[in-house]
């Protein structure tokens, strides 16, 4: 066998697991005589099974190893979505995102996007909102590390740099506006109890890991927008003024103080420079 035809088998047999559409194919259909016959111009029958028999042994047992990475990752999606609807949705994913990447820690980078573009899907856009929270939290938990300022740390900080603080959040680190409770619904799926209301309505959500732990906080309108602007690089003092248009901004100056506390104690901030 010379190196090109070697290649064109490694790429069919590639393309023939990583398709989860190809066992579940109808016999009768165009495509499923054409699997079948490049099945058979590349492996033999056995005793019991017709060449594509035996390639769907393989692309099955490689769907279900990607099934399962998608059901531990987005466990609250399928809770949501239920066995049926979350398969449904799995196999569509795969069929258009078929895995590339050396590690299944990417396998459902894309899946919100590809749930929100899905005009037939029921509830999508609540589907979407978990999935992106879910989604989130695995980015986050991969995240390089880095070092992370303590509550003693910021408090040996020279007084000048508190003059017009620039907060620098850590990477491991991610803030999500939903149109649903979304981290009401991943918390109640991933601990067995009964979901949520289901409804719209509009939720912030703070995503960061500490100490290998990820942790997730719903946050308020205006603390939302306080480390929105904080983590697009600007001062607390733009920061605050930006949370002043929130729709709970009052007594912010003291509610400030007291995120700024709770969020130093967390772990969020990498650097404060003056």
């Amino acid at each position: 066998m010379s190196q090109s035809e070697l290649e064109r088998l490694q790429s069919w047999f590639q393309d023939a697991l990583v398709r989860p559409s190809l066992p579940a194919r109808a016999r009768r259909t165009s495509a499923a005589r054409d699997d079948e016959r490049a099945a058979a111009e590349h492996v033999k029958p056995s005793t019991s099974l017709a060449p594509i028999e035996r390639v769907a042994i393989y692309a099955d047992a490689h769907y279900a190893r990607l099934l399962g990475v998608l059901q531990e990752d987005f466990a609250a999606l399928r809770a949501v979505a239920g066995e049926a609807g979350f398969e449904r949705i799995a196999r569509g994913y795969l069929a258009d995102h078929p895995p590339h990447a050396f590690t299944l820690n990417m396998l459902g980078r894309a899946l919100p996007e590809w749930i929100a573009a899905q005009r037939s899907l029921p509830r999508r856009a609540l589907l979407a909102d978990v999935a992106r929270l879910e989604r989130a939290m695995t980015v986050v938990f991969d995240a390089p590390r880095e070092s992370v300022l303590s509550p003693t740390d910021l408090a040996a900080l020279p007084p000048e740099t508190w003059v017009d603080p620039k907060p620098r959040l850590i990477g491991a680190l991610d803030l999500l506006a939903f149109g649903h409770r979304a981290n009401a619904i991943v918390r109640a799926a991933r601990h067995g109890e009964a979901l949520p209301e289901l409804g719209r309505v509009r939720t912030h959500t703070l995503v960061w890991r500490k100490e290998h732990v990820v942790w997730r906080q719903d946050l308020e309108p205006a603390a939302y927008a306080v480390l929105s602007e904080l983590r697009a690089g600007r001062s607390l003092a733009i920061a605050v003024s930006a949370a002043e248009r929130a729709p709970d901004s009052r007594n912010l100056e003291a509610r400030v103080a007291s995120w700024f506390s709770s969020w130093a104690a967390d772990g969020i901030f990498a650097e404060i420079r003056a």
